[in-house]
């Protein structure tokens, strides 16, 4: 039998603009990542700043966490900016926690997760041949971290662990030099820096070091026409409905995953509802 695999929610509070609707089914979607986790891969732990861990606790989800840690990010005000680097606590996470699956929040499992074979694991690839990806030489880049100008295929990291603890620590120490004191480059998406520290440095770091980028779900995403290249993975992300999405399709989005949390965790959608309440 497999072993089962450590999972790590990371995460600081970042101000946030996002619509009521958008901000529910996020927490409803948090709970459904834990749940299916520990169902269908193994522990998950939490990595993250006191503020959020409060936040959970009052809306009741902390307790479902086989262990919290408390992120301590002293400092770390000084020298990133919350929303711009909304995606820091991963690269914090890949030192702290080098031997674990990173798990976005907004990601959750319909099947058991049982990769086999050596390598890095990403949730699945995306095409790197489109603008959004390309020319990354051209970004302002204080650090003089290596990177290199385009990749075929860039590895998702809303599930990911690395090939080994010294590669994970390399990632993390890469990607917050990268990211320090705030770097962007006028012209070019304001997300693409923390993407670029994220998921960029992740897959060409594991290339360079001469170990294989392992596609989970084997599913190819294009950034470019927000489509799936090949049948979707076997899991959810909830990302593609995050950038201005109508309040329908968040509706539509809610209602699937307290179905979900309803008839396959047996929590009740007022249980859901009530918590939900506050936010």
């Amino acid at each position: 039998m497999a072993e089962p695999l450590r999972g790590v929610h990371a995460y600081w509070r970042i101000p946030s603009r996002h619509p009521r609707p958008y901000r529910q089914l996020s927490c409803a979607t948090w709970l459904l990542s834990i749940l299916s986790w520990q169902r269908h891969a193994g522990p998950i732990d939490l990595y993250a700043d006191p503020p959020t861990i409060d936040w959970l606790d009052q809306l009741g989800w902390l307790g479902y966490y086989d262990r919290t840690e408390v992120l301590d990010d002293a400092g770390l005000d000084r020298h990133y900016e919350r929303v711009a680097c909304f995606a820091l606590p991963k690269l914090l996470a890949l030192d702290r926690f080098p031997e674990s699956v990173l798990v976005d929040t907004d990601a959750y499992l319909r099947v058991g997760l049982r990769p086999q074979g050596p390598g890095s694991l990403f949730a699945h690839l995306e095409r790197g041949d489109v603008d959004f990806y390309t020319r990354l030489r051209e970004l302002a880049n204080p650090a003089g971290v290596d990177l290199p100008d385009s990749l075929a295929l860039v590895g998702n990291t809303s599930l990911f662990r690395a090939a080994d603890p010294d590669l994970a620590r390399r990632i993390s120490r890469t990607g917050l030099s990268f990211l320090a004191d705030n770097p962007s480059t006028p012209g070019r998406d304001i997300h693409l820096h923390m993407t670029v520290a994220e998921q960029v440095l992740a897959t060409h770091l594991t290339i360079a070091a001469g170990h294989p980028v392992v596609n989970v779900f084997g599913a190819v995403w294009s950034p470019q026409t927000l489509t799936w290249m090949t049948d979707p993975p076997n899991f959810g992300h909830l990302w593609s409905i995050k950038r201005g999405p109508q309040v329908a399709t968040l509706v539509a989005a809610y209602a699937a995953v307290t179905r979900i949390l309803r008839d396959e965790y047996g929590v009740a959608p007022d249980r859901v509802r009530t918590a939900l309440e506050q936010v």
